[in-house]
């Protein structure tokens, strides 16, 4: 651990000082975007620097990077800004712009050719 002053807390904690699920906490940990210290009951403790990358983690998945490039940003390579405030790296695979837009379903059965569906159904009431 860093200093004796440092605050330490516990997941719980931590889930309501992110907003993150305990799930989601232990995947970034194992992916090494995190390293908590441990009690002598092997219990996680969180210092204020990992509830910061926590929160660095969070808003960058917000803004579309995938965890390759959250890991390039926390090794130090610098963010860049494009045109459109999208947020990329310097290896631009790590930027996933499908992500953030989730797409909405007007449909329970989505076809690719709604006119074609439209006609046949009109056929089949004739």
């Amino acid at each position: 651990m860093g200093k004796k002053n440092d605050s330490i807390y516990p997941i719980s904690v931590v889930m309501s000082m992110t907003n993150l699920t305990a799930r989601q906490i232990r995947y970034y940990e194992t992916h090494e975007l995190i390293k908590p210290a441990r009690s002598k009951g092997n219990q996680r403790l969180y210092t204020d620097a990992d509830v910061e990358s926590l929160l660095l983690i969070k808003s960058l998945l917000e803004k579309g990077l995938n965890l390759d490039g959250i890991k390039q940003i926390m090794n130090g390579a610098k963010p860049v800004e494009s045109s459109n405030n999208v947020i990329e790296t310097a290896n631009p695979i790590v930027f996933n712009p499908q992500r953030p837009a989730t797409p909405r379903l007007t449909s329970l059965y989505p076809v690719n050719n709604q006119e074609a569906l439209i006609n046949m159904l009109k056929h089949k009431r004739k």
